[in-house]
């Protein structure tokens, strides 16, 4: 039985620690959470990635080194990471470590599992075979997440109708991500980062380059709008992704590559927000958009895609705009109308980001929410192995 006084013993399962949305908000609860309340282990199926570098200094991290395809032995080495440690829940991110966390444990059976999806399922997920087999798995676990109630909600239309199924929306860290509000200081700022583009409109966006993210459409749009008024410059902020090659080739042959700069991986991405005028998120997958949190945090208006989270995180249009931008037609259109907007428009869209994430999404609710249901999945154990003792 769990001393009362003993931190909870939670292990992380992961593909990798690589930069991503869901690797920096799982590092920065870590990070956040009470050492005295919660001691940490993190298992990664591959490799650690450059996030593992961000990690409190007590936190261990296995790496498993995955190969491709489908390896018995790793499900083992979990379970017997998971039993060594005698932690009281797993917390799984996403379908792999879902998979190898239920074999190795066994069902959930030796410990506990909360497992958390971080992104819409894909085609390939929702076939019969691939639904019946995750329902399956979620019944394995004590309590299933998403990370946005329009998740949550697109779970249950595909028949989850799991017991414990919740949402633990996201939240973001309003003291690191913040606006700058003196225009001198942002002019600055950008002749920093990119020498003569002060007085240019910024169009920014931060991801791996994954194909969900489409920055090829994105830079293919930003080619047909540039004869709007103003001059413009395309920032894409983010590295690594299977995608990442293709898009350098794209750029090196645009006619508009002058414009167009890849500043790669960010350990700090705040200023590349604060330079910005708008984020635009043309993802066909997301769970909630750890970038749209960070840049409504950073004051920036958003045009976003019609995906899982966008209205819950902007509202009606409060902190910008949300479109179908499904085609690279409806993009450029899109981006062309937000461009000639005045800049006044832009910073009230902007402010009311900043108050929206001030308001529904700040760190410490999601810290607390986290910290609620680590304890009940431990509890909710104790007592389904209490009634088993019984019988």
């Amino acid at each position: 039985m769990q001393n009362a006084t003993a931190p909870l013993r939670i292990l992380e399962i992961v593909d990798t620690l690589d930069a991503g949305g869901m690797e920096a908000q799982l590092v920065a609860l870590i990070n956040r959470l009470d050492i005295a309340e919660f001691e940490f282990q993190i298992v990664c199926l591959r490799h650690a990635g450059v996030y593992a570098q961000k990690l409190r200094k007590e936190v261990k991290v296995h790496e498993l080194k995955k190969r491709p395809g489908f390896q018995w032995e790793l499900a083992m080495n979990i379970g017997k990471i998971a039993r060594q440690g005698r932690f009281n829940v797993i917390h799984t991110h996403n379908w792999a470590p879902l998979v190898y966390t239920c074999i190795g444990t066994f069902g959930g059976l030796t410990n506990p599992i909360l497992h958390g999806e971080h992104s819409q399922l894909n085609k390939n997920e929702t076939t019969p075979k691939r639904l019946w087999l995750r329902r399956l798995l979620f019944k394995c676990c004590e309590k299933v997440h998403t990370v946005s109630a329009g998740q949550k909600k697109e779970l249950l239309h595909l028949g989850f109708n799991h017991s414990h199924l919740c949402s633990l929306v996201n939240g973001v860290d309003t003291s690191r991500f913040q606006p700058i509000y003196e225009d001198s200081e942002r002019i600055a700022l950008r002749e920093r980062l990119l020498p003569g583009s002060s007085r240019d409109f910024w169009i920014g966006t931060v991801a791996r380059f994954g194909t969900y993210k489409r920055h090829r459409e994105l830079i293919s749009a930003f080619e047909q709008a540039m004869h709007i008024n103003r001059h413009s410059r395309l920032i894409l902020v983010g590295d690594g992704g299977p995608e990442k090659e293709g898009v350098m080739r794209q750029i090196e042959t645009s006619p508009m590559r002058n414009r167009i700069h890849f500043m790669g991986y960010q350990t700090e991405p705040t200023q590349f927000y604060q330079a910005m005028d708008l984020l635009v998120v043309p993802s066909t997958n997301e769970g909630l958009s750890n970038a749209t949190l960070e840049a409504m945090a950073c004051g920036v208006p958003v045009l976003s895609n019609a995906i899982c989270g966008a209205r819950e995180l902007i509202g009606e249009n409060e902190a910008g705009w949300v479109a179908d931008l499904n085609s690279i037609e409806s993009l450029r259109d899109a981006l062309q109308s937000v461009v000639q907007r005045s800049d006044s428009d832009l910073h009230e869209h902007g402010q009311s980001g900043r108050s929206r994430v001030l308001k529904h999404f700040s760190w410490e609710s999601m810290a607390q929410r986290y910290s609620e249901i680590f304890h009940t999945c431990s509890n909710l154990n104790l007592i389904r192995r209490r009634a088993i003792g019984k019988r």
